[in-house]
């Protein structure tokens, strides 16, 4: 780790330097943060590095240890199932392999590596996925969905970091149908442990106040999350 902070130190530098010359545009992260762009810039690269090198290990017999990063030390509903909504993590890889050896739950996305042995990561699509996921959930299970999944429709706007966009209802939709709550949560790099800051949550009985309010709700509060800190999302760590 210290190798690591060391060499994402001397990156970063370079970096900049390579900004102010005017090789390379100013990254998005770094527009409102005029006295923080070298520190910025490191933790960017702290993170990027410290990724792949988390990657690569989860590939060797030392799996199991790097699993072990994980530190979920979030309060979730024990005698029912519930949806766990997250951005777009640079951790993906590790979680899904935390959530295969712990049989905590399923990971809603896309991207194109997944466990097919364990079937650890679904898209929600069809109505056998679909019955599949109401049923985990409804048997006290565990589901991990995105909350910064975009489309092309027009029943929920919002605004995200700058853009206008589209987001998808699908996770509260998915509680609304399984009847079970929803929590936010953002996992961070700390130290040698993946730690996890818990965000609004939406009892069951909450939900019924509307999937588009909750959905923009959750999207703003992952927004000032990223605008603080842009090392928890994986747009940025790349």
């Amino acid at each position: 780790m210290a190798v690591c902070r060391c060499i994402s130190y001397l990156c970063a530098c370079l970096h900049y330097i390579i900004i102010k010359v005017g090789v390379f545009n100013v990254p998005v992260y770094l527009a409102k943060r005029s006295n923080k762009k070298i520190k910025t810039l490191h933790k960017i690269w702290y993170v990027k590095l410290n990724r792949r090198m988390i990657s690569f290990l989860l590939r060797t017999p030392l799996r199991k240890s790097i699993v072990r990063w994980v530190n979920f030390n979030i309060s979730i509903p024990q005698n029912q199932g519930c949806i766990i909504v997250t951005c777009h993590t640079p951790w993906k890889r590790l979680i899904t392999n935390w959530c295969a050896e712990q049989k905590f739950g399923l990971v809603i996305g896309g991207g194109s590596w997944r466990d097919r042995r364990r079937g650890i990561q679904k898209q929600g699509a069809g109505i056998s996925e679909l019955r599949h996921l109401v049923k985990h959930l409804q048997s006290k299970g565990r589901v991990i969905t995105n909350a910064d999944v975009f489309n092309n429709l027009n029943n929920c706007q919002v605004k995200f970091l700058g853009n206008n966009c589209n987001v998808s209802l699908f996770s509260e939709r998915l509680a609304v149908l399984a009847k079970v709550p929803l929590i936010t949560v953002i996992p961070r790099l700390s130290e040698t442990t993946i730690e996890f800051t818990s965000g609004p949550q939406f009892p069951m009985h909450d939900l019924t106040c509307g999937c588009v309010a909750i959905t923009q709700q959750i999207i703003s509060f992952f927004e000032k999350e990223i605008e603080n800190d842009p090392t928890i999302w994986s747009t940025y760590v790349k």
